[in-house]
């Protein structure tokens, strides 16, 4: 099976909003469920016909919801080559800069957020409880010439990269960007909100 862009964004909707499971070995009835839990129907139909490129079998979407499927032989080649996909556990595996801007365009699409308050915020973020995912993410985006930098929030164990300076948001849309209609607007109104002033000497 080859890493290529349908599988590196199947890969990063199911780290970020995703499923990968099995039933208890203690339970009789026996599943092997993958599916991709999100609201947006733009982003549920890009995971559906990836995933049946990759996979060669269609996923069932329901609107609003999920996209999701049964299947033993899908669940153990996921978890034989990428092994846990529970939000603290995954690892984002090798490749190069093509695969990359694909893999974090499904991530921010999901776990990600833009802020605008005019003149003050103007950011794009990301919540993780994935400590070691969420460095990984820090290095791919400085790869892209994307500089982020990761805190700690104060009262959860939650860590937060977060993305500022104009210059850096416009690197994020340009090699990027997002499927996400309203991350989308949201990105280009920050932007667009960063002042340029122009300085004229007397003559």
């Amino acid at each position: 099976m080859k890493f290529d862009e349908d599988l590196a964004a199947v890969h990063s909707y199911l780290c970020a909003d995703g499923y990968v499971i099995k039933n208890p070995e203690s339970q009789k009835h026996k599943y092997h469920h993958i599916g991709f839990r999100n609201t947006n129907l733009i982003l549920l139909k890009d995971f559906q016909e990836r995933f049946e490129r990759v996979f060669k079998v269609k996923p069932h979407l329901i609107k609003g919801q999920r996209c999701r499927i049964g299947s033993k032989e899908i669940y153990e080649i996921l978890t034989k080559k990428f092994g846990s996909f529970y939000s603290w556990k995954w690892k984002i595996p090798k490749m190069n800069d093509k695969l990359s801007r694909i893999w974090l365009r499904a991530y921010f699409d999901c776990d990600g957020f833009v802020a605008c308050k005019s003149h003050q915020n103007r950011q794009i973020g990301s919540d993780c409880v994935n400590e070691k995912g969420i460095k990984q993410i820090r290095k791919m985006l400085k790869k892209l010439k994307i500089i982020s930098r990761i805190k700690k929030r104060n009262t959860r164990n939650i860590l937060v990269l977060n993305i500022y300076g104009k210059d850096n948001l416009k690197r994020f849309e340009e090699k990027i960007g997002f499927l996400h209609s309203k991350k989308k607007e949201k990105l280009k109104e920050a932007i667009e909100d960063f002042m340029d002033y122009y300085w004229r000497f007397p003559e």
